[in-house]
């Protein structure tokens, strides 16, 4: 792994330890982890082992592909299953329409 995708990794886990409301402090607490390595971790001095890279994805609810080659950003858990009842009672109309309307949306962002 080069520095800068160190870099970039080390910013995925800060940005989501801070939406999710820990401090450095408290989350090494959780991970059982010291904050000197924690700190080189997030200021990408250190590239964390195997282990406690599962123990930080686990406990921000990321995937481990996403914390290491980014991508899409990690789905909430609560808006996944509010979007999959919106399904299910739509009737096919509505959902061809949302389809079109999406993908219409996409070509614009491409």
């Amino acid at each position: 792994m080069n520095k800068t995708q160190l870099k970039e990794m080390a910013t995925r886990i800060k940005t989501r330890r801070e939406s999710l409301g820990y401090t450095q402090e408290r989350f090494c607490e959780v991970i059982n982890l010291s904050a000197s390595s924690y700190t080189k971790i997030e200021n990408a001095f250190q590239q964390p082992s195997l282990d406690t890279l599962i123990k930080i994805a686990q406990h921000l609810d990321l995937s481990l592909d996403y914390i290491v080659f980014g991508g899409q950003a990690p789905q909430d858990a609560e808006n996944f299953d509010y979007v999959v009842a919106l399904l299910k009672i739509a009737d096919s109309d509505k959902l061809l329409h949302a389809s079109n309307f999406l993908s219409q949306m996409v070509k614009a962002l491409s």
